[in-house]
């Protein structure tokens, strides 16, 4: 609400639907790669802002934003390999193999208990 108070120097109440979609094109066109979560946060506030106020809101749409779709980076074998030769400590080669071998997240990886591995079956 802020920033587009200061785009305009006026409180969002007091904008017509072509000053909004104005700033959201602005928005949009200002950054190279547009953050869909941005956009939904201001355009979800401003509803918010002229419901509470007893404004109609319908005119606020989401801006269309193109996603590109990118291939995931696969390691070769010898940058893996690389990987796990760089880390010093058994216990960080352990955990790059957990994460990298067995595609586990973070998160995932830090819950993993002694009991969830397989000794046997490596």
């Amino acid at each position: 609400m802020a920033a587009i108070s200061l785009y305009f120097g006026k409180i969002p109440t007091e904008l017509d639907p072509e000053q909004v979609q104005d700033y959201l094109f602005y928005q949009q066109k200002k950054s190279k790669t547009p953050s869909q979560t941005y956009f939904k946060h201001c355009v979800y506030g401003l509803r918010f802002l002229l419901k509470s106020e007893g404004l109609p809101y319908e005119f606020l749409r989401l801006p269309s934003i193109k996603h590109e779709k990118k291939l995931p980076v696969v390691l070769s074998k010898e940058e893996v390999w690389a990987m796990l030769q760089g880390a010093k400590l058994l216990k960080h080669k352990i955990l790059i193999g957990l994460l990298y071998g067995c595609g586990l997240r973070c998160m995932e990886a830090r819950s993993v208990r002694l009991q969830d591995l397989d000794f046997d079956r490596k």
